[in-house]
């Protein structure tokens, strides 16, 4: 009866309009965002003290962090979706931007959710400041504006993704260092890049990936990304590669998390190259998020409330404003 209320009354309509400004942010990108901010937070810990999990202690610092990071994420994928309104409109994508939301106005709320996010990372530290910083210059500014515009250009497109997730993976790393007492350079070291890399390789792995089911639209448009340049199953294939060296770093390591999440992870990707199929590409990068996460939350289970409160408030969004049953774990033609 309840499922049935939310799911077919016609209320939900008029309800769903007040959360546009709210989902131009892409909650939905914020699950690798988040999985990776709270991975540099758990190989920190582990770093310090081995054994520990089920950490459900926390402080407003960190809290401070998640919010700043999550706000100048959304910010880049405001500016993401203005500069892709073509590309979008032809990969069925254009929701919001230059539809339902214009894209002045989204430019506006762009500079207004990114500037919050910096205000709200003063709390946390000028360490996580320059992080922010940082962060918004490569997944921002040299991933979709001229004259770089690296998001259509192939090597470099996944490079900047790559940096762009070590950049949080460190947020989260040096928050855990600040929180035991330890300044900026106690945090960095060697052992924080070294110990990020297996996570990179499955973060670079799944955002090839994702650049797939946008083929027919980046070809169209002129976008140059990497399975436009080198091909669907060539971008599979070093996808596969990254998570099964993800895997046996991670053994090398001796690091629980990563080793067992790239092992759990691999047989989709060997699948995906097998069969060669968008439908495969999409578990692919579903399922690998969805079982890193679920690692993760191993050492930090509040991560689990955050993600669940956005993945169906997210459904609810998706289905009553745009009649789509998103996101979901079920691929079509299972």
């Amino acid at each position: 009866m309840i499922k049935k209320f939310f799911r077919d009354h016609p209320v939900h309509k008029k309800i769903v309009p007040l959360f546009d400004r709210l989902f131009l942010l892409r909650p939905t990108l914020f699950f690798p965002v988040w999985v990776m901010l709270t991975v540099g937070m758990a190989a920190a810990r582990m770093n310090i003290d081995r054994y520990q999990v089920w950490i459900v202690n926390y402080d407003f610092p960190t809290i401070f962090l998640f919010i700043g990071v999550t706000l100048i994420s959304g910010s880049t994928f405001i500016l993401n979706q203005i500069k892709d309104v073509k590309s979008d409109s032809l990969n069925k994508k254009l929701f919001l931007v230059g539809n339902i939301i214009s894209t002045e106005q989204a430019r506006k709320l762009m500079i207004w959710f990114g500037t919050i996010g910096v205000v709200v990372l003063v709390i946390p530290g000028w360490s996580a400041l320059l992080l922010g910083f940082l962060l918004y210059f490569f997944w921002g500014v040299l991933y979709n504006l001229e004259p770089f515009h690296f998001k259509k250009k192939p090597v470099l497109g996944m490079l900047t993704n790559s940096l762009a997730g070590l950049i949080i993976y460190c947020s989260g790393w040096v928050q855990v260092y600040h929180s035991t007492g330890a300044g900026l350079a106690g945090a960095v070291s060697w052992k924080m890049l070294l110990v990020a890399v297996p996570y990179l390789l499955c973060f670079t792995a799944t955002s090839m990936l994702t650049t797939i089911p946008d083929l027919k639209g980046d070809v169209e448009t002129g976008a140059k990304t990497f399975p436009v340049r080198f091909g669907q199953r060539t971008t599979i294939l070093i996808g596969t590669l990254f998570v099964l060296a993800a895997f046996l770093l991670g053994y090398k390591l001796a690091d629980p998390v990563s080793s067992t999440a790239a092992l759990v992870s691999l047989p989709f990707y060997a699948v995906t190259l097998i069969r060669n199929q968008t439908k495969d590409v999409l578990r692919a990068i579903r399922y690998s998020i969805l079982i890193l996460a679920v690692f993760v939350m191993s050492i930090y289970p509040l991560l689990f409330p955050a993600v669940f409160v956005v993945f169906y408030l997210s459904k609810y969004y998706y289905w009553h404003r745009f009649d789509l049953h998103y996101p979901t774990f079920v691929v079509d033609n299972d």
